[in-house]
Formats: C-alpha cells, structure tokens, sequence
C-alpha cells in the first residue's frame, strides 16, 4: 500500500476520484449508490487499473464515516465540495508523518485560514470539524500498520518515509532512477534494526548515498569493457528495485568469469559488490569482498597491518560518524582478521580490535548481546597479549575490559560486573602507571571513578563515593585543563555527579556547593560551540545539583538558578536530535515545578510539572521504555497528590 501512497501523483488521483464522483452522483446521507459505481464514472480506472484496490479501500471507509456523521442531510451536500477545493496533498502526508488524525488536521488547519475568502457555508465550524473526521476514518484503514508488525518499527519506518518526503529525497531517488519499492524496502530493513529515529534516518540517509552512486555506475561507461558495463547495468536495474541480493549474486558470478581479468576492473566490481552488500546490510559478504580487494591490492595476502588500517578506517567513521552499519562492518573485518593473524600478538590485537567495536556498537543497543561478545573477545585476547611479554598491551585490553564489564553492570541489577570492571581498571593501572604512560593512567582512573561511582548508587554508604571522588581528582593531575582541555572538562563533570550523589545523602550543603563548582568549571571548556550535546549534558547536571540545593535553602534563587540551567539544555537537547535525553529533561522540569510548589503553594507549578512530565512520558512511550513511562507516572502521581492538599 505505500508504494501508491509514497507517490503523490497516485494518492492524489485516488483522492480526487473519491471527491470528483461523489460530487457528480450526489452522495449524501449514506444514501450512495455504491461504492463501485461510483468509481467506475471515473476514468482512473481505466488508466490505471492497479490503484483500484486503494481508491475501492478510500471510497468505502470515506461513504462509512458521511453515514455516520451527525451532519444533517442537506450538509452532507456539502462534504464532497469541501474534498474537492481542500483535497489531501503528498505534503499534508509527509508533514502529518503518516498518521491519520495529523495528516486530517493540518488540511482543517488550511480551510480555517482560507474562512476569509470563502463561501461561509463550506467554513462552517461543524461541517469543518464534520470533515476532518471524515479524512481520518477514510485515511485509518489506508495507513494502518500491516498484521504482525510491531508498532514501534511501523511508527519508524513511517517516519523514515515522511523525511525522504520532507527532505526532497524521495523526489531526488525517483529522478536517480531508485524505484518506489526500493526505497520502502531500505526503510523497511532499517526500522527493524533500531528504536532510535534519529539512528534510523541516519543509516537510511547513507543507504539512500549507496543507492544513488549504483545507479550512476549504471549508466555510464567504465571504460573497464562492455562485459562490466553490462553488469553493473543489470545491478543498478535490480538495485533500482531493491533486490539487492539478486544484485550481490550479479556480482559474484561476474568476478568469478573475471578472474584472470585487469585488475583495473576487478577492482571496479569488488567497490561495487562492497557497496551492494551493504544496501542489502550484509556486512559478511562486504568484509568478504574488502579482503579480495586488499589481497588483489598486496598482489597475493594482504599484511596484517593493512587489513587492521582498513579495519581502522571503517571503525572510526561507525564511531565519529554514528553509522552502525559500519560498526558492523568493521566487526566483521576483525573476525576475519583473527582467522588470518601470523601468531598470538597479531591475534590478540585482532580480539582486542573486535572487543573495542563490539563495545562500541553495544553501548548503543539496548541489549547487551554485543557486550557479552565483547568481553568474550578480551578474555580471549589477554590470552594472547599476556603481562609478562607485552605489559602495556595488557593493560590497554584490561582497561578496555572494564569498560565494557562497567556498562554490563551498569544495565544489570547486581554488582557481580561492576567489581570486576573496578578489579580490570586496577590490573591495568598496575602496568600503566603515572610513571610511564601518565595520560593513560588517568585515563584508566576516570574510567575507575565511573565504575565506583555506579556501586556507589547500589550502596547505601558513602565509602565507593568518596573513592570515586578520589579517583576523579587524581586524574586532573595529568589530565590537565593546559594539556587535555575537553578531557579536564569531562572529568570534572564525573567529578560533579559524584559530589552532587554524595550531596544527596548528607543534611548539608557542602558536597552539592562543590559539585556545582565541578559543573560551572567543566562549562569553561565544554561549550556550546565546541561540544553542544556534552554542554547541554552539563547543564542539565547543573540544574539538578541547583535544584537540590534550592530544596535545603530559604527562597527560590536556587531553584530559578536550575530552571535557567534546564532550559540551557533544552537548547541543544531537542526533541527531534536526542528523544530521550530531552524527555530525561522534561522530567527533571517537573521535579522543579514541585519544588516551586512545596515553597509557595502556587497550583500553577502543578499544572507546569504535569505538561513537562506527560511530554516525557510520551517520549518514553514512543521508544518503549517501560522503566521510565513507570518512572513518569510515579512524577503524576506524586503531582495529583499535592494538588490533593490544595
């Protein structure tokens, strides 16, 4: 159903057909003759007969809601003109994200703003309001979620669709040559692959690139030799369409004829075969391909070293870039690279190289299956990279193992994980000692500071705290503001949670005023224009330990010092950029309109709580994230309870 609905042009015809012989046969009252005869008056069928099915699916639900709506019978008349001069546009489909009731409302928005030029029967309020209910029960059935889709993934993939729409890209796609069907089918492959929208429109923006430059490869001549032109134009033509498989087979059966071919050309179809593979997210069969391409490159094996800077390139542009598919990518390479490691120091910097990308890319997910892998991979890898013949080596994969064990504990409900990231951080200090490697000592003390800070929120004392507290200050020693400008500026953020938890459990106010002293200096290097998405994180810390602080003290200067902190956040912190960090946001927004409330008992600062709190709530809805919807509704409950002392 979306390939008529992704092309304007069909909806639209659909669309006027309904409109057009409604007016022309009178249909009022749910009186109508039928719903195929009146679409069979009208000449859509005739050119083009596969939108039937849409146009039959539009005319029943719309002759459905005329029936049922409260409209006299003489306003009813009215209806169909309504639909002709006020028809629904791909516009208003891409603007509403494909949702019925979003898509109805922005075209009542449009005839309320025409009410001054137009007749003042078809502007009337209820038949206005009569019509937009009427466009979204016709357009339910027609956007519904297909059976046994998961919800989440269908709003996704909607998404998707609706900013190629916004975006041009959808328009860009079809002149390229990119077929309705393809596109639907990138889309739909990558809204099954994560919850994160922004990831998602991410990975489809560098899948609508592959596509693109495949096409274009179609259509050119190579100057590689008419039987490579004509492959890559049997590619591009399945590719068009979205069989990327098919198109991967194309490509593996033209390098089997080009074996004994130019390099020239075979180099030609392996970049592309790479870049097939990756349409269809098969990064198997690409890191397969970019192995061939190094071994033609090396004239025989490649060395190991060229294949972990090929493995290198693709890991950093996952990692800075935000691409997972790369990630994935580079996790393949370094499996392959640990099958053709020459001896143990080759093989443990392969399992080292392979733990980083799986922690990397498990840090994103929300499971923790890459984690576990990861962990796998540097035990394996401190079999090889043993202590007492490569030291240093050692200690980097230790290191790399805590950080790993740490965000497995940190989504575990023990602490088993927790103190073995604190026991790995310690073994590697024991070789990365200030001594020698002074940056990564204080590296590894951070990373120490982080893990003894998650036990110390598990535990009821102070001791794990102050530890972290210790740790943290012992690492600004190397890791100077001179030196090290935006990783001083981290730790000091560290160093603010730590103070401003340890302010949480004591009567006082010393350990909260020093945390908002860490926040306020990390600030000096974290800015706006240097690291948006970290300042925003920092003010959003700022703001909670000013709220803490404004709870303990007479008045509101605190608590207005935190709003102003909050809002600064929101900034950079946007709904459309980072859903949840923003929602994180909002709910701390609630907490510090009842804050607001228990000083002066103004009811408007629970009215204020309740917008922020159910904003968040939404959010969390949205990504499935049960513990903070549950978290949401403990904020509303606790909202309804004092507006129950008013």
């Amino acid at each position: 159903m979306f390939e008529k609905i992704l092309h304007g042009g069909n909806f639209a015809a659909c669309f006027g057909a309904i409109a057009t012989t409604a007016a022309d046969l009178g249909l009022c009252g749910g009186t109508a003759t039928g719903i195929s005869a009146i679409l069979s008056a009208h000449t859509l069928l005739t050119t083009d007969a596969s939108l039937e099915p849409l146009a039959m699916q539009m005319g029943k639900a719309f002759e459905a809601a005329l029936k049922a709506s409260p409209l006299p019978a003489g306003s009813k008349t009215l209806i169909p003109q309504l639909m002709a001069k006020y028809p629904i546009t791909e516009e208003d489909i891409a603007a509403g994200l494909l949702e019925p009731a979003p898509v109805a409302k922005i075209v009542r928005d449009r005839i309320e703003a025409n009410q001054g030029n137009e007749d003042p029967a078809l502007t009337g309020a209820a038949l206005v309001k009569a019509y937009e209910a009427i466009l979204t029960q016709m357009l339910v059935p027609v956007l519904a979620a297909p059976a046994g889709m998961d919800p989440l993934h269908w709003a996704i993939q909607r998404q998707l669709l609706a900013q190629t729409a916004i975006t041009g890209a959808t328009k860009r796609l079809f002149e390229e040559g990119v077929t309705e069907k393809a596109i639907i089918g990138l889309a739909q492959k990558i809204s099954t692959e994560t919850n994160d929208i922004g990831q998602a429109w991410t990975e489809l923006q560098n899948a609508m690139e592959m596509a693109v430059r495949v096409q274009a490869d179609g259509r050119v001549t190579s100057h590689h030799g008419d039987f490579v032109d004509e492959v890559l134009k049997r590619v591009a033509e399945l590719s068009a369409d979205g069989e990327y498989g098919p198109a991967g087979d194309a490509i593996d059966a033209a390098l089997a004829r080009e074996e004994e071919e130019s390099l020239a050309r075979r180099g030609k179809l392996l970049d592309r075969g790479v870049e097939v593979a990756l349409l269809d997210r098969d990064t198997q069969r690409a890191a397969a391909l970019l192995v061939c391409k190094a071994d033609m490159e090396a004239g025989g094996v490649a060395e190991f070293e060229d294949l972990r800077k090929l493995q290198d390139t693709y890991f950093k542009n996952g990692r800075d870039k935000g691409i997972n598919l790369d990630l994935e990518l580079a996790i393949d390479l370094a499996k392959l690279m640990t099958s053709k490691a020459a001896g143990s120091a080759e093989r443990g910097t392969a399992l080292n190289d392979l733990g980083i990308a799986l922690s990397i890319l498990g840090e994103r997910e929300t499971g923790t299956a890459r984690l576990d892998e990861a962990v796998t991979a540097y035990k394996a890898a401190l079999q090889d990279r043993t202590r007492d013949k490569i030291p240093l080596d050692w200690a980097g994969t230790q290191n790399n193992l805590g950080n790993a064990l740490k965000t497995l504990g940190e989504r575990a409900t023990g602490t088993v994980q927790l103190d073995e990231a604190v026991a790995a951080y310690k073994a590697a200090m024991e070789e990365w000692t200030r001594d020698t490697v002074p940056l990564e000592w204080a590296g590894t003390q951070n990373n120490l500071g982080n893990a003894l800070q998650a036990l110390g929120a598990r535990e009821t004392g102070t001791a794990r705290l102050d530890e972290a507290v210790a740790a943290y200050k012992a690492a600004m020693e190397e890791w100077t503001r001179d030196t090290v400008p935006l990783g001083w500026a981290m730790m000091q953020t560290n160093l603010g949670n730590a103070l401003y938890s340890l302010g949480e459990r004591e009567t006082g106010t010393a350990r909260l005023d020093e945390a908002v002293t860490a926040y306020k200096a990390a600030l000096e290097e974290r800015t706006r224009d240097t690291v948006p998405l970290d300042w925003a994180t920092t003010q959003n810390n700022l703001g909670n330990a000013l709220q803490a602080l404004g709870e303990r003290e007479a008045g509101t200067a605190r608590l207005n010092e935190a709003k102003t902190a909050f809002y600064a956040a929101l900034g950079e912190r946007t709904r459309e950029i980072v859903p949840l960090n923003w929602a994180f946001t909002q709910g701390n927004l609630g907490n510090l309109e009842l804050a607001f409330f228990d000083k002066n008992g103004q009811q408007e600062h629970l009215n204020q709580a309740e917008n922020y709190v159910l904003g968040a709530r939404e959010v969390f809805l949205e990504a499935g994230a049960e513990h903070y919807v549950g978290m949401s509704d403990q904020q509303l409950a606790r909202i309804e309870a004092r507006r129950a002392q008013l």
